[in-house]
């Protein structure tokens, strides 16, 4: 039987975005084919422990190398990480190259990505590469690092990022911008590229109205470290200091400890943290009147939060601090889905915080139904896990 192998570096029940994505794809796929994901040993986010995880439980093949895993944000481990895995992929590609007629390369960007495109081309077998965020440039985005540095590392890193491009028969991109970005500055043609929003698990989303209160009800869900700029939403809600008002903070992560003490040091009580699990994420975000995001200048140009998806089909309004000419400063302000501002302006997000409260109950409302309408016609599974499925099975028969 034709065989598609699924290169998954983060998969279920890792609480990624990414590893879920990567799930339905092997779910939709192994209806019509063989279907093996190869995947590391759980370990996303950090500190978290999968002593009951078992690869037996799918209705396709599931193969958990014993690879180098590193859920700390640290340089050296992650390119030590994404080596490691891509190289247990490759030998299982090597062992099984003549039954492989696909293969959906999620492993990590850049030298994951490169090692496993290199065998692909080797044997001659078609493969996706998925594109979240752009690399090499986000390595030294937002990073105090010499000039000198940065022009080395972008040449010693771009032509890897360009040879798994390149050679790739679909890139799949989460925006129009993205794409092209990558086809001015990496000389590709369009036709090689697949548009396609990530998508959540949509059918655990209903439109809901807040519940009426006094209190209007802020609300952060994700991870907790650097690129998610948890510590400006935190401090700019302190500034804000609007009355009757909470911000709640769901999530782990490296930053948490910071972000807590950030919080104790002012001395406030309106401002709690807690985990949440994915299942319960639906639920929680239906409890808050605002959803926040907020990324570092230069990180949110091309790429779509994976959390902006769950929160438009929250059927909530959303206040992000990104770049002006961002996606999702675009999808915010062409769809009335909410508010975004300049990034990393504490004073800036406090207005935001401000400029909610001002408004009334139905009008923040109304923005949450806006955001809905918007997820349920761009960002649901039905609609995208379609398109890349499509994709795939028409590279396969050509």
């Amino acid at each position: 039987m034709c065989q598609i192998v699924i290169i998954s570096a983060v998969f279920p029940p890792e609480p990624v975005t990414t590893a879920y994505l990567n799930y339905d794809l092997a779910i939709a796929l192994c209806k019509k084919y063989k279907v093996t994901v190869i995947r590391p040993r759980p370990s996303r986010p950090k500190g978290s422990e999968y002593k009951d995880y078992t690869v037996d439980e799918y209705p396709f093949q599931c193969i958990a190398v014993s690879s180098y895993t590193c859920p700390e944000t640290k340089l050296i481990g992650r390119m030590r990480e994404a080596i490691s895995f891509a190289s247990e992929c490759r030998k299982f590609i090597t062992k099984h190259k003549d039954s492989i007629y696909f293969v959906y390369n999620a492993s990590w960007q850049l030298f994951g990505y490169y090692k496993v495109a290199r065998m692909c081309h080797r044997y001659g077998i078609p493969y996706l590469v998925p594109i979240q965020d752009i690399y090499p440039e986000s390595l030294f985005t937002n990073k105090k690092v010499p000039s000198l540095v940065k022009r080395i590392g972008m040449g010693i890193l771009s032509p890897i990022d360009k040879y798994y491009l390149k050679n790739a028969s679909i890139i799949r991109t989460i925006t129009d911008e993205m794409r092209d970005y990558l086809c001015s500055t990496r000389g590709l043609p369009k036709n090689k590229f697949l548009v396609v929003n990530n998508w959540q698990d949509d059918d655990k989303y209903h439109e809901t109205i807040p519940d009426s209160s006094s209190i209007i009800r802020f609300c952060y869900v994700g991870s907790i470290n650097a690129h998610s700029n948890t510590d400006l939403i935190i401090s700019a809600f302190i500034r804000a200091n609007i009355p009757n008002s909470h911000l709640s903070i769901y999530g782990g992560g490296d930053r948490k400890a910071h972000c807590i003490k950030i919080v104790e040091d002012a001395t406030v009580n309106n401002i709690s943290f807690s985990y949440v699990s994915r299942e319960e994420v639906p639920n929680i975000q239906s409890k808050s009147d605002v959803l926040v995001l907020a990324l570092p200048r230069d990180n949110g140009h091309f790429c779509l939060p994976s959390k902006l998806t769950s929160y438009l089909l929250s059927g909530r309004p959303v206040l992000a601090s990104v770049d002006e000419d961002s996606t999702t400063a675009r999808i915010l302000q062409d769809n009335g889905c909410g508010i975004s501002v300049k990034p990393d302006n504490v004073e800036l997000l406090s207005e935001g915080y401000r400029l909610f409260a001002s408004l009334t109950r139905e009008q923040r409302i109304d923005m949450g139904k806006k955001s809905r309408k918007y997820a349920v016609n761009e960002m649901t599974r039905a609609v995208n896990l379609t398109k890349v499925v499509n994709s795939i099975v028409k590279t396969i028969n050509q």
